[in-house]
């Protein structure tokens, strides 16, 4: 999917988790499908994850593709 759809995705699984959001240890981010791109990009986010926001993500992509991820730790799920 491209940006604005992962966007409006991850709206949608907010809106429908919004209970789970108090929970401090769960993130959902959006981050690029392609897997070397995704990798680049954890591996700058796991440094200062402050730095980072849904439009990060944007820099990291060689194809303009992202998935919508839920972050938990050291658990990384797909949000399809």
């Amino acid at each position: 999917m491209d940006y604005n759809q992962a966007l409006s995705h991850k709206k949608e699984i907010l809106k429908s988790l919004e209970e789970l959001r108090n929970f401090k240890e769960s993130e959902i981010m959006i981050l690029p499908s392609k897997a070397e791109d995704f990798q680049r990009y954890m591996d700058e986010y796991r440094k200062d994850p402050k730095r980072f926001n849904d439009q990060s993500c944007i820099k990291f992509s060689t194809d303009n593709k992202y998935m919508v991820y839920r972050i938990c730790e050291d658990l990384i799920l797909n949000c399809r």
